[in-house]
């Protein structure tokens, strides 16, 4: 598990702020059920840019989503310090200060974006908090209620020019992992392409996804995927789906996309086949797969977000804390 408290702010983490920025903001403009707006403060030569993504009626939500957020019997308006709606962490931009003046700037800004979410919302909550930003969060409003959320993770991929030079700069014992997925995919007889998204892809990867979200206990039917992956394809960023191939089918579907030198894998979708083990198309639908593609095309990191985190931190992935902050209880 990371630091909750850690001493420097990495500039991955920076970055990945930034995006997730980005990312809520154009969602919002896709989705009449959110608005957003930021608040702005300047410090000697510190800037500070903190977004709220505020939803208009709690119950316009599905109900797995509300659980997710906590607000599983609140009725009214809400607003995310933070955001997070988009990329499930929260976003911040802050420059020209250190460590230690960027915790007072952004407290600064959590106090006033805390102060206008409460004029018009009933509950304000930050459910995707990360670990970063956390004690900033916790100086404004110490008495919040906190429950972990998960860990977002990250497969820093450097430089390398391709799969042998990745493993080689890998630690003995993640590397072995990883060693493993190639040799069993070989076996199985796994591969993986790269397409862009069209009418026909879409239509397969919405009925795995949904799958998935069945085995998950969530009720997504394979419509309302298509409608979600169609506002993930507005969003900034290049997109693409990275499929796994067994036998001349495709079984798999990862959705991906390039921002600069990052690539995104999250939202697995798997079609069940008798005889193939469902485990392994995961590890490589999920993760050599995808980190095939991002050496491909000469990502220097792979964003493989939150959940099932115990096989990507076994590989050599970083884990920041993702906490849910209840910031103002729901009246």
């Amino acid at each position: 598990m990371t630091n909750p408290f850690p001493d420097v702010v990495p500039e991955p983490v920076l970055v990945r702020n930034a995006l997730a920025m980005r990312d809520d903001r154009a969602l919002c403009a896709l989705d009449a059920r959110f608005d957003y707006f930021e608040v702005q403060r300047r410090t000697g030569r510190g800037r500070g840019r903190l977004p709220v993504v505020t939803v208009k009626q709690v119950e316009s939500l599905n109900s797995d989503y509300r659980q997710y957020l906590g607000l599983t019997s609140h009725q009214g308006s809400a607003a995310f310090i933070g955001g997070g709606q988009a990329r499930l962490r929260s976003g911040s931009t802050l420059s020209g200060v250190g460590h230690e003046e960027r915790r007072e700037l952004l407290a600064a800004l959590v106090v006033e974006a805390l102060d206008r979410a409460a004029q018009t919302s009933d509950a304000v909550v930050s459910p995707f908090l990360t670990s970063t930003d956390l004690p900033a969060y916790l100086d404004v409003a110490p008495s919040a209620a906190l429950r972990e959320h998960g860990v977002w993770c990250t497969l820093e991929i450097g430089e390398a020019a391709g799969m042998e030079e990745f493993l080689q700069r890998l630690p003995a014992k993640r590397r072995r992992h990883w060693i493993r997925d190639v040799r069993e995919a070989e076996e199985l007889g796994l591969e993986h392409d790269v397409v862009p998204f069209s009418e026909k892809v879409v239509a397969e990867a919405a009925e795995g996804i949904a799958s998935v979200s069945r085995r998950n206990d969530m009720n997504e039917s394979p419509d309302f995927v298509r409608w979600r992956i169609s506002n993930y394809h507005r969003r900034p960023g290049k997109h693409f789906f990275v499929r796994t191939r067994w036998q001349g089918k495709v079984i798999a579907h990862m959705l991906c996309r390039m921002f600069d030198d990052t690539m995104d894998a999250h939202t697995l979708g798997i079609l069940d086949m008798p005889g193939l083990d469902r485990g392994a198309v995961y590890h490589f639908g999920c993760l050599l797969g995808p980190l095939r593609a991002a050496l491909e095309r000469g990502a220097h990191r792979l964003e493989l977000g939150i959940g099932h985190d115990s096989p990507k931190l076994r590989r050599g992935c970083t884990g920041e804390d993702i906490h849910f902050a209840d910031l103002l209880p729901a009246r």
